[in-house]
C-alpha cells in the first residue's frame, strides 16, 4: 500500500497535570507500527510545573499537535481533540495509560474485518496499584446498566462526529458510558478485540476510586433521565430478547434484579450494595489473574 493511501489515525490524549506519566503515554504512541499517526494532545489547563515544562518540550514535536484550553474537564478536552484531529480514524488514550506497539495496526485491521460494527476496543492490563487482566464483551443491554466498555475505543471520525461527542456537562465522570449508550441507540455497536493491547494505570488517588465510583448511582440516574425511553420496562424486555444470546460480562437477568433494587432502595443503600458487589468482583478477578 502506498504511504499516502494509508489512513491517518489521530490519537486523542487529554492531559491535566499528568507530568508524571505523559512521557510514557506519548512514547507508546510514537512506537506504534502504524506509519501514519498523529497525537492530538489537549492540555486541559494544567497548573503543575512539571507538566507545563514537558508540554513546552512537545510543542515542536512534529507528530504532536498540542492544544491548550482552560480547565473544562475530560469530556471537553476529548471533544476539542476530535475537532482538531486530521485523521479519518480516532483512538482515545488518557495521559496516564499506554498501549502495545501494534495496538493501532491491530485495531484498524479488526475494524476493517468487522465492518458491521462501528468501533472496536481491546482487552485491558491493569497496572499500578492493582494488577490484573480485564476482558469486556460488548452487549448493549448490559451497557444500559454498567459501564462495561473501556474508554479507549477505535472509531472512525465520521461516526464519532455524526453520532457521538462526549457530554461536557458530565463533570463527575463516566462520560464514556454515556457516549457508548448514545452510539448504541444509533446502532453503532462495539466489537471486542480479544488481545490485551491497553495498559490502564490504576491509582487509588485516580478516577477509579474517586468521583465516578462514589457518584455511580447519581450518574446512572442522570443517564436514565437523559435516555428515559430506554429505561421503560417494555423496551428493556425487548432489548433483553435481542441481546440475551450475545456474549456478556455477566448474566443479563441479574440486571433486572439490579433495576428493581435501584428503583426501590434509597440511593445511599444502593451505592453501598454496588460498592460491595464491585469489591467482590475485583477480589475474584485478582484470584483469576494469579491463577493465570
Amino acid at each position: 500500500m502506498d504511504h499516502n493511501d494509508i489512513p491517518l489515525i489521530s490519537v486523542i490524549v487529554p492531559c491535566f497535570n499528568s507530568g508524571r506519566t505523559i512521557r510514557r503515554t506519548i512514547l507508546s504512541i510514537k512506537k506504534q507500527t502504524w506509519v501514519r499517526k498523529e497525537i492530538v494532545l489537549v492540555n486541559d489547563g494544567s497548573t503543575d510545573q512539571l507538566t507545563i515544562n514537558i508540554l513546552r518540550e512537545l510543542e515542536d514535536n512534529k507528530i504532536v499537535k498540542l492544544i491548550n484550553q482552560k480547565n473544562n474537564g475530560l469530556a471537553s478536552a476529548r471533544n476539542k481533540g476530535v475537532i482538531q484531529a486530521s485523521g479519518s480514524f480516532l483512538f482515545f488514550l488518557d495521559a496516564d495509560d499506554w498501549i502495545e506497539p501494534k495496538a493501532l495496526e491491530m485495531m484498524y485491521s479488526h475494524l476493517m474485518r468487522n465492518k458491521n460494527f462501528g468501533y472496536v476496543f481491546p482487552d485491558i492490563y491493569l497496572e499500578g496499584e492493582r494488577k490484573g487482566f480485564i476482558e469486556k464483551e460488548f452487549n448493549l443491554f448490559e451497557q444500559y446498566f454498567l459501564n462495561q466498555i473501556p474508554y479507549c475505543i477505535f472509531i472512525s471520525k465520521e461516526n464519532f462526529i455524526k453520532y457521538g461527542f462526549y457530554d461536557e456537562k458530565m463533570k463527575l465522570g463516566y462520560e464514556d458510558w454515556d457516549l457508548n449508550i448514545k452510539l448504541g441507540k444509533n446502532k453503532i455497536f462495539g466489537k471486542r478485540l480479544p488481545v490485551p493491547l491497553f495498559h490502564y494505570d490504576v491509582q487509588n488517588t485516580g478516577m477509579l476510586l474517586s468521583k465516578s465510583i462514589i457518584n455511580h448511582i447519581k450518574i446512572w440516574q442522570s443517564i436514565r433521565i437523559k435516555n428515559s425511553s430506554i429505561y421503560k420496562i417494555n423496551f428493556l424486555l425487548s432489548e433483553w430478547t435481542l441481546w440475551r444470546r450475545k456474549s456478556s460480562s455477566y448474566p443479563l437477568f441479574l440486571y433486572f434484579i439490579w433495576y428493581l433494587i435501584i428503583n426501590v432502595m434509597p440511593e445511599n443503600i444502593s451505592l453501598k450494595l454496588f460498592l460491595s458487589l464491585r469489591s467482590i468482583n475485583m477480589f475474584l478477578r485478582r484470584i483469576k489473574f494469579k491463577r493465570n
